[in-house]
């Protein structure tokens, strides 16, 4: 053996001894370094997700719509047998692919969201003006009490319905039904009309208020000026007296310090001040533009209210609604205005103005029928509900807590309109930080690594694998997701409409909402349907039954044809587990808890926890020991 392969077979062994010396020592050194910071990492990671949960639809919606991109501007170009570091090619696909977003929301919320804000608001006007005995009521006679009458009374054609309407007419029992529906119809027709009308009405009056500058002016210096002089008045006048000492003589402020009206004029110059200082911020200027275009929006709607037009409306509004039977509405406008003038003064003025009616004109067999048929199945109902023993602990309940629930309802119900109203807003904020992101996607990339050349380096090495699987599992997992949703919200909304149930377009929402929440999803949007299909006019268990079917079908096309072949396996945990996660889950971080739990819990378990491989996200490297390496 010569000098030079001796020379390089010690080499060779004195750099094998390093390389075993170095695992050798490293492995101990990984340990002691890893217990401690994962959890650590991990809870500073989950303690900034509490904090931030407010903004979370937002920055959800931006990293949301940079991984879809991402992933077609990917298939499209392999598909094309290019390179991804072509710069101008993947910039000119970005923004292809940012735009058809842009169209589809547009063209999506053109047909979604202008029913949805109506029936919403439609929705919560009649539970606003119901209450818990009028909703207790329509339960009982919509579900126990319907149930009896069908099989006490049969149908119109039915002897036994006959005789009993009969009777009832006799007793003198006629408009009872009428009066116990009365305010419900009342409701509904009105608050349909105005959540049809609203919109228009307001945007129109809207522009006929708009004057350039002086009203907004006006309306400023009248209702927000003295806000925010009252919140801080010792600065503003602090700010005045340092004005009045630079500009006039202190005899000339002593004089006017005397006068009369010396707080009336001091203060209006310090609300015109305060505006100035707006005109100069043009953010607060565009935030109280937004303010007085909603304020004088109210105030033109209630103008409108009170006007003939108002009436006009909804007279051609409620014939319409009249001659559709689907509606159930019973009776014309003109008795329908007679019985709102005289249901106020009591039930007696009520039936009395239905027999005054019956004298003049007499009702048809099928409005007889649904006073008649109101009655009795109300009374069924309630009869029941007096006498079973099957209910006695939801009826000591049912007092007590009814109207809590029900003002929780409503309230829950005002908040999510609040959040469908901004839901516009909240989509364009995130396209907006999206297309910014994505146009400077290799300078963000190249930023982010950089951080690797610092002294944050080994935090870099720890945190960034963790992030990229974290943000591949949960993109992979809501991409796939929102089709789904999105299909069910679809196919929800056609098989209420094909069933007859109202506020479809709310109730597809909660399907597209809930269905992002495993296991319980179906169950939480499931509930609301199926009260409206029992509430509702016309309304019934069969209804409901219904309902129930359609949802079963739609979770079977779900689980068994869409999830596997759209999501796959990218993390199962038992259904218990998940249950648990998302009561912890919620009751930190609300809907939003729901929502996300369980994907980050999956990345928790199987990779900080576990080590285990996600396929397609996550492969851990197997871990280098000493007895690996030759001796």
């Amino acid at each position: 053996m010569n000098e030079s392969e001796k020379l390089t077979d010690n080499d060779n062994s004195h750099s094998l001894d390093r390389t075993s010396n170095i695992h050798a020592s490293s492995t101990p050194l990984l340990v002691e370094q890893t217990w401690w910071q994962r959890p650590l990492i991990w809870g500073v990671f989950l303690v900034l997700l509490f904090v931030l949960r407010e903004f979370f639809l937002i920055g959800f919606l931006t990293f949301l719509l940079c991984f879809m991109i991402r992933g077609v501007v990917g298939v499209l170009t392999r598909a094309m047998r290019r390179q991804r570091d072509d710069h101008r090619l993947d910039l000119i696909l970005t923004l292809v692919v940012f735009f058809l977003i842009c169209a589809a929301f547009f063209g999506l919320g053109r047909f979604f969201v202008p029913p949805l804000i109506r029936e919403g608001k439609s929705l919560l006007a009649q539970l606003k003006d119901a209450n818990a005995e009028q909703v207790q009521n329509t339960l009982l006679a919509n579900t126990v009490g319907k149930w009896k009458f069908d099989s006490l009374y049969g149908t119109p054609d039915d002897s036994r319905y006959q005789t009993a309407l009969r009777e009832f007419q006799t007793a003198g029992r006629h408009g009872n039904g009428l009066y116990q529906e009365f305010p419900k119809l009342h409701s509904r027709l009105e608050a349909e009309f105005e959540s049809n009308y609203e919109q228009t009405q307001v945007l129109q009056l809207r522009s006929d208020t708009t004057v350039a500058g002086t009203p907004l002016k006006q309306w400023f210096l009248e209702t927000k000026a003295p806000e925010l002089f009252h919140d801080k008045s010792d600065y503003y006048i602090s700010r005045w007296r340092a004005k009045q000492a630079s500009t006039q003589k202190p005899d000339e402020l002593v004089k006017l310090s005397q006068s009369p009206d010396f707080e009336s004029r001091r203060d209006e110059q310090i609300r015109q001040r305060i505006w100035t200082d707006v005109n100069a911020d043009p953010v607060l200027l565009a935030q109280l533009t937004d303010q007085w275009g909603r304020a004088m929006s109210i105030q033109a709607w209630d103008n409108f209210r009170s006007s003939p037009q108002y009436k006009t409306q909804f007279k051609k509004f409620y014939e319409t609604q009249f001659a559709d039977a689907a509606n159930h509405v019973p009776v014309d406008y003109a008795y329908f205005q007679t019985l709102a003038a005289a249901y106020p003064k009591g039930k007696p003025a009520f039936t009395a103005a239905v027999q005054q009616h019956d004298k003049t004109k007499p009702e048809s067999a099928a409005h007889q029928q649904f006073d008649f048929e109101s009655a009795k199945k109300l009374e069924l109902g309630q009869q029941w509900w007096g006498t079973s023993h099957t209910v006695d602990w939801v009826r000591d309940h049912a007092a007590a807590d009814g109207p809590k629930v029900l003002e929780a309802g409503v309230q829950r119900l005002d908040e999510g309109l609040g959040q469908v109203v901004r839901i516009p807003i909240q989509v364009g904020t995130a396209l907006l930080l999206a297309v910014f992101m994505l146009i400077e996607w290799h300078g963000v990339k190249s930023g982010v690594a950089g951080i690797r050349n610092t002294r944050l380096r080994r935090v870099f090495d720890e945190v960034a694998p963790g992030i990229v699987a974290l943000g591949k599992l949960m993109g992979k997992s809501f991409q796939g997701q929102v089709l789904i949703a999105f299909i069910n919200a679809c196919l929800t909304l056609l098989a209420l409409w094909l069933i007859g149930v109202e506020y479809k377009f709310v109730l597809a929402l909660l399907v597209f909402v809930f269905s992002f929440i495993p296991v319980v999803g179906v169950i939480l949007s499931g509930f609301p349907i199926c009260l409206i299909a029992i509430l509702q006019p016309g309304g019934s268990l069969w209804m409901a039954m219904q309902v129930i079917v359609a949802i079963g079908i739609i979770h079977l096309i779900e689980g068994m044809i869409l999830s596997p072949r759209i999501i796959g396996k990218i993390g199962h945990l038992h259904p218990v587990l998940v249950i648990v996660i998302l009561l912890v889950a919620e009751h930190f971080f609300g809907m939003w808890g729901l929502i996300l739990g369980v994907p980050v819990a999956i990345y928790l378990i199987r990779v900080v926890l576990l080590h285990s491989p996600i396929p397609g996200i996550y492969e851990p490297e197997p871990e280098n020991t000493s007895a690996e390496v030759a001796p």
